[in-house]
């Protein structure tokens, strides 16, 4: 008797039928379970599968910053797309933060599902990738507006501080760290 896999009511999925849905959890091989500080993707990496996350939480992180934790993605979420849409190497790492459960869906496996699932997740990911880069947009004027007011209040206090000798080697010392960093962010 084959029995159904419990499948979760997440938002991604409520465009879909109950029998699509049904489809993606019954193929083979697409449940996979990771394991607490497991890599799920590995930047740099070739990928041809998206994810979504079922169970648990990751954190995503990048080589050029290991120790800092750019996201963490709850269940719902998919992830893992770019190569799917873009055909590059993986652009961040994904690392379970505890026990995880995915769902796993690459290129070959989107090629043998019902074209009407594979229609809605074509929507579904232009929809997320639209959302991700309005979102992205957000944090970069959020960025932006501070890095203008830093500006501000550093003009306005700069030349009293470089006549402060108290503070004024402290004051050298960070005008230089901000002045590499905006020469490198210009030739980026």
């Amino acid at each position: 008797m084959h029995t159904k896999k419990a499948i979760p009511n997440f938002p991604i999925f409520d465009d879909f039928t109950e029998e699509e849905t049904q489809e993606l959890f019954d193929m083979d091989g697409n449940l996979l379970n990771y394991h607490d500080g497991e890599f799920i993707i590995k930047q740099g990496e070739r990928g041809s599968a998206l994810f979504i996350l079922i169970e648990g939480e990751v954190g995503i992180t990048k080589n050029q910053a290991p120790d800092i934790e750019l996201n963490k993605l709850e269940p719902g979420t998919i992830f893992g797309e770019s190569p799917l849409v873009t055909n590059s190497t993986r652009l961040t790492n994904v690392i379970a933060k505890g026990e995880v459960v995915v769902l796993k869906l690459d290129a070959d496996k989107l090629k043998v599902l019902n074209p009407a699932i594979v229609s809605k997740f074509h929507i579904l990911l232009n929809k997320l990738l639209v959302s991700r880069l309005n979102t992205m947009n957000d944090h970069l004027a959020e960025v932006q507006t501070g890095i203008d007011n830093f500006i501000r209040i550093y003009d306005s206090h700069r030349k009293k501080m470089e006549e402060d000798p108290l503070i004024s080697d402290e004051f050298k010392m960070v005008q230089k760290l901000w002045s590499a960093y905006f020469a490198n962010l210009r030739t980026k």
